[in-house]
Order: structure tokens, then C-alpha cells, then sequence
């Protein structure tokens, strides 16, 4: 007789009603302040709710008041732009947060120059993220290189920024290679394209 293994959680978003993993939600608690606040990281204390990763299942939830019943108000003043930013805010640490440990654990390749051979050489990166004030004609290089392994180049943050996470001067360009810390990025990215877009 074999056991089957526990399904994951599921919750349902307060918005559109489509149940999922809930850790393909997003999950809201109140401060002890009494603001509602993103627990993007699902380790916050307290009653949540749930919504999809986008802006429209947030924007439904404000206008619907679903966001009531974590309150036990029957009307809770909550700015869309002020959690959505928060949202941008968690996910953009979270990505700072992936690069420092592929940094510290030896699984970061930092630098044009170093990137570009990598793509050429036997263990490319699994994924290049690229500085949004990066040089036309060094994307353009990365791009073509990458594009010929079939590797995902993102667009994050700036020169100085992805420096100083790899406690360098500025960086226009890194790669992390295959593992753990490098599907976690790609799927962190994947969430912050997806709130960019809406």
C-alpha cells in the first residue's frame, strides 16, 4: 500500500475566486497599526487574505471590499497603488536577496566580459540579468550570446545597484549559474515581470 503525499495548502484569491497553492498567492495581513500590508514572504502573524499576482485581482478585491473581513470593518480604506508598491518593494528584496546568496555561495558570474565567455563555454549561466542603464551595444552581445544557449535574459535594476549587491563597484551585467538559487530567480523574476506588466 503506498501513501500518497499531502497536497499543498490552497487558498482562494478574495478577487476572482480561483483557488491555488498559496504560494502562487499573495498574501495580505493587518499591521498592529491597522494597515493592510503585503506578507510577500507568507510569515506574518495574524488572519490573511489572498489574491492573485496581478493588479486587476487587487484592484477587484479594493473595489469589492473584500479586504473587510481581515478588518471586521465593514469599510477599510485601502490605497491599490500604496500595496502594489509594496508588492514591488518585497519582490525587488527578494531578487536582491537571490543575487547575494548566488554571490556568496560561488554561483554568480559578474562582469561583460566574464559573462560573455561563460555563455560560450561549458557551464553557461542558467540566467543573465542584465542593468537597465546597460550599453546598447553589450546587451545587444549578451543577448545574441544567450539567445544561441536558449538562456533567459532579464532586465533588473541598475549598474550601481547590482554592484553593490555583489559588493563591487558597478555592474552591468551578471549570470548565475544552474541550481536551486538560479530556478528561484528565474521564478522571482517571472512574478516581477508579471506585476510590471499589469
Amino acid at each position: 500500500m503506498t501513501v500518497e503525499k499531502s497536497a499543498k495548502p490552497q487558498r482562494t484569491c478574495v478577487a476572482c475566486r480561483k483557488a491555488a497553492d498559496k504560494n502562487q498567492l499573495l498574501r495580505f495581513v493587518l499591521a498592529p497599526d491597522g494597515q493592510l500590508v503585503v506578507d510577500y514572504r507568507q510569515q506574518l502573524p495574524g488572519r490573511g487574505l489572498y489574491t492573485c499576482i496581478a493588479r486587476k485581482c487587487l484592484e477587484l478585491a479594493v473595489k469589492k471590499n473584500s479586504f473587510r473581513r481581515i478588518s471586521g470593518s465593514q469599510h477599510m480604506l485601502v490605497d491599490t497603488d500604496q500595496l502594489f508598491s509594496q508588492l514591488l518593494w518585497a519582490l525587488e528584496q527578494r531578487l536582491s536577496g537571490l543575487i547575494r546568496m548566488a554571490r556568496k555561495s560561488g554561483q554568480l558570474v559578474d562582469g561583460s566580459n566574464q559573462v560573455l565567455d561563460a555563455l560560450k563555454g561549458r557551464t553557461p549561466p542558467a540566467i543573465v540579468v542584465v542593468a537597465a542603464d546597460i550599453s546598447d551595444n553589450i546587451r545587444d552581445k549578451i543577448e545574441i550570446a544567450a539567445d544561441r544557449q536558449q538562456i533567459v535574459v532579464a532586465q533588473l535594476f541598475d549598474k550601481a545597484l547590482l554592484g553593490q549587491m555583489i559588493g563591487k563597484e558597478e555592474r552591468s551585467v551578471i549570470g548565475v549559474l544552474s541550481g536551486a538559487l538560479a530556478e528561484a530567480l528565474k521564478s522571482e523574476l517571472d512574478r516581477y515581470e508579471l506585476v510590471r506588466e499589469n
